[in-house]
């Protein structure tokens, strides 16, 4: 809305956002169409990169809170969509304008979470050798290096039967 309303700055008359959805057997697909102008090829690769806006940048002053400039928006909802086993494509005509394509499974029982998977089989892949200090290290004895009579370095090679690394 933001690039139609730039790029239509001498009309109150402005051609309509388009919004298409369609329910087919695999994927709800939502269509979001507009005559914003588009943006150049140069820079369509760099849409989803975080901290990268078209918009120009928020201003620290003022009362309203900008609605765009920050550079999290297509690269988040695209990951929220990746995270429910869809996609977000963005494909723009420049001079013309965008479209915005997000699929999501039509079926709950198929969007399910990507989630990571942490087991012992794959637990020597993500070790690392290096022990960076978390939050723990403050609770459980940053100074003394034990956690409630028990060494922390002994505990994280081997942690105490019942308990679950995290």
């Amino acid at each position: 809305m933001r690039a139609v309303v730039e790029h239509y700055p001498d009309t109150s008359d402005f051609p309509p956002i388009q919004l298409l959805v369609v329910n087919g057997k695999e994927d709800l697909t939502i269509k979001i169409s507009d005559r914003g102008g588009g943006v150049p090829r140069s820079v369509s690769d760099m849409l989803f990169h975080y901290l990268y806006s078209t918009a120009p940048k928020p201003s620290a002053s003022g009362d309203a809170a900008p609605l765009a400039g920050y550079g999290y928006g297509l690269p988040l909802s695209r990951l929220y969509a990746r995270y429910f086993q869809g996609d977000l494509i963005v494909n723009s005509c420049e001079g013309y304008g965008t479209d915005a394509i997000i699929y999501l499974k039509a079926l709950a029982k198929d969007a399910n979470e990507v989630l990571p998977v942490f087991n012992k089989s794959c637990e020597r892949h993500y070790q690392s050798a290096l022990r960076a200090p978390d939050w723990s290290s403050h609770v459980l004895g940053a100074n003394t290096g034990s956690a409630g009579g028990r060494n922390l370095s002994t505990w994280a090679a081997a942690p105490p039967a019942g308990t679950a690394r995290c």
